[in-house]
């Protein structure tokens, strides 16, 4: 699974929230972001009774889309981070060496925040004793027994979900991974949370849809069982997911990337250019990823038409001109995935929140308000020794935010469309059993245009224009044709790639996990 971009400079901001069950086999799980402490509203109510929403809490800052939950009985509120990425869901122990460590809480840059103790939850069991682990491309771990406990979510339960319960972890907050099963930490598979929704009888499909909506916005969803066509533009493409091979079972949600193009506001539009050497790249969507992550080759040409600046020496990370988030508003990204064109506009890729930090920054960045860029290079992952190529794509949370986005367990598809943001509205289409596959559904005929209050967070930049409270960010989607490329297919890789890229005095996770095939 991912950890989100957990920074040692800036607060980890965590909401709470609640969900509403409205349906049986409809589960709606909300995302949404705020600053500690602020309860946010159940969601009202849908308009069927088959899936089942949940809010989750969009902290930039702290690198994630965070869900709160209850584990045990009785329930025990626990926050986890919503990784597509992985496939375990694992708790905090309340006695977990991070917890407990004021050394391990400064050098990982984080502390415990919800912790479970399975000794007050009277439907506790006990699975497999020093079962569970995990491992990261910076070494780190998370590991501890194999548990199984009553889940609740979006305002219905699990009975006895089986779970990691991490007594050794780098991290304070749990993970609820949401992936293939096959690609589970245990060496003995177990059916995770998306089978137990099905084998429950609470969905019909193993199928869920992600709303991740505008970084600005404190508002987004998960939806088990569902898809809500208010929540995206013109029609949901269906596209297949890659396999690894003939003989393997899935392990992650890998799509093709076959083009990327830079459309400015004055009408010009730069091309990049895809490798040559074979028909697809593969693009793995991660939401346990808070950035997104291209080869060398591709990467490099959207930082030289930018303008951005690549720290070498100290950090590895790329940084942009925060002049980004204010000029070329019209400005967007393609990303041509399969059938599907989906654009980001170029200001979600501009994260400020750098803030007081900027001063530690290398003296010969070319530009004076430096902001994190949202897509950053593959190259650090095979420089670490996880992966023997670095030619594939990992389109995290900056990619998946103009997205809406089906994933599709039962029938290895996975359906994308431009996200509606900010939408206020719910249509509801239940996901069934014996559908053939995803159906073919229509969203709005446009972006919603509603405005929205940003929350303000402690870790953002200088200019202040992250988190404002200004007017949520919207660009205007038109249909674009797929762009003819190729890539490289590299060694296949799990959902759950994760890494730290260390700087001075903080760090960025990428996401958790790694399995090579």
């Amino acid at each position: 699974m991912k950890l989100g971009c957990g920074v040692s400079w800036v607060v980890a901001a965590l909401l709470s929230f609640s969900g509403t069950v409205t349906a049986q086999n409809v589960v709606q799980f909300g995302l949404n972001r705020g600053l500690p402490g602020i309860k946010l509203g159940s969601l009202p109510p849908l308009a069927r009774r088959a899936t089942y929403t949940e809010p989750l809490a969009n902290n930039i800052t702290g690198g994630g889309y965070y869900a709160e939950v209850t584990v045990g009985t009785p329930g025990q509120t626990v926050t986890m981070v919503l990784d597509t990425g992985s496939s375990d869901a694992w708790v905090v122990s309340y006695k977990a060496n991070l917890c407990t460590s004021a050394r391990l809480q400064q050098q990982y840059g984080d502390s415990c925040g919800q912790t479970y103790n399975p000794a007050s939850s009277s439907t506790y069991k006990l699975v497999e004793r020093g079962g569970f682990r995990i491992t990261y491309l910076d070494g780190g771990v998370a590991a501890g027994d194999y548990m199984a406990d009553d889940f609740e979510i979006g305002g219905t339960t699990i009975k006895s979900l089986q779970m990691g319960y991490a007594t050794q972890t780098v991290r304070g907050t749990g993970i609820l991974g949401v992936g293939f099963s096959a690609n589970e930490a245990a060496d003995t598979k177990y059916p995770n949370i998306i089978d137990q929704f099905v084998s429950q009888g609470l969905i019909s499909s193993k199928a869920y849809s992600l709303w991740l909506n505008d970084r600005r916005s404190d508002s987004g969803t998960i939806l088990f069982g569902g898809i809500d066509t208010d929540k995206f533009i013109g029609p949901l493409e269906i596209i297949p997911i890659l396999k690894p091979d003939s003989s393997a079972a899935y392990t992650s949600f890998e799509v093709e990337l076959s083009g990327m193009s830079l459309a400015y506001s004055n009408g010009s539009t730069f091309n990049v250019s895809m490798p040559k050497s074979s028909s697809t790249l593969p693009a793995i969507l991660d939401s346990g990823t808070t950035l997104s992550y291209l080869p060398d080759n591709i990467a490099e040409q959207i930082f030289s038409e930018l303008g951005t600046y690549t720290d070498t020496q100290v950090t590895g990370l790329t940084f942009v001109d925060c002049a980004y988030l204010t000029s070329e508003r019209d400005s967007v990204m393609t990303f041509n995935l399969g059938s599907a064109a989906i654009a980001v506009p170029v200001y979600e890729m501009v994260l400020d929140i750098l803030g007081p930090y900027q001063s530690s920054l290398p003296s010969d960045i070319p530009f004076g308000n430096v902001c994190l860029f949202g897509i950053q290079t593959t190259a650090g992952f095979q420089s670490s020794g996880a992966v023997t190529s670095s030619n594939f794509a990992l389109l995290g949370d900056t990619f998946l935010r103009s997205a809406y986005v089906v994933y599709d367990l039962t029938h290895h598809q996975i359906g994308i469309a431009q996200a509606n943001l900010n939408s206020t509205s719910t249509s509801i289409t239940e996901l069934k059993a014996d559908d053939s596959g995803l159906p073919s559904v229509t969203g709005v005929a446009a972006q919603q245009k509603a405005s929205t209050t940003a929350s303000s967070t402690s870790g953002s930049g200088s200019s202040g224009t992250s988190g404002s409270g200004s007017a949520p960010e919207t660009v205007t989607v038109t249909a674009s044709a797929k762009n003819a490329a190729a890539g490289v297919r590299p060694p296949r890789i799990a959902g759950d790639v994760k890494g730290l890229l260390a700087a001075t005095g903080f760090f960025a996770v990428v996401g958790s996990a790694l399995v090579i095939w």
